[in-house]
């Protein structure tokens, strides 16, 4: 990857934290909790797994994600109610475990049943 795409990357993504932080100052902050949730990492990464592999070898990836969006939820839902009790790093570090605990689980259990579902 060339150091100007990097470059283009790197000022896009910073622009996307400034622009949720500004969303969040005004009187609708809830429309920052929804900027958040925009799926740019998503489609950005289903992007080149498409262009490398093909749509129909990214099937199964994608089903996973879809199996793994209780890991978005535990994290969200720790988070959340941690906040009121500990500060933001105490918070962010309990969610994460949360998130890594439940991504373990969902792996575990998923990962038999994708076996069945889209045999090699």
């Amino acid at each position: 990857m060339a150091f100007w795409e990097m470059f283009v990357r790197f000022v896009a993504g910073g622009s996307l934290v400034v622009l949720v932080t500004l969303i969040g100052r005004t009187r609708y902050p809830q429309l920052a909790g929804l900027a958040v949730m925009f799926p740019v990492i998503t489609i950005t990464s289903f992007s080149f797994l498409i262009a490398n592999k093909g749509a129909l070898a990214v099937r199964p990836m994608l089903l996973f994600s879809l199996l793994s969006l209780p890991t978005v939820v535990v994290f969200l839902l720790i988070l959340y109610f941690s906040l009121a009790r500990w500060g933001s790093l105490a918070s962010f570090s309990v969610a994460l475990t949360g998130w890594l605990a439940t991504a373990v689980l969902v792996y575990v259990a998923d990962s038999r049943w994708l076996q069945l579902v889209f045999k090699p």
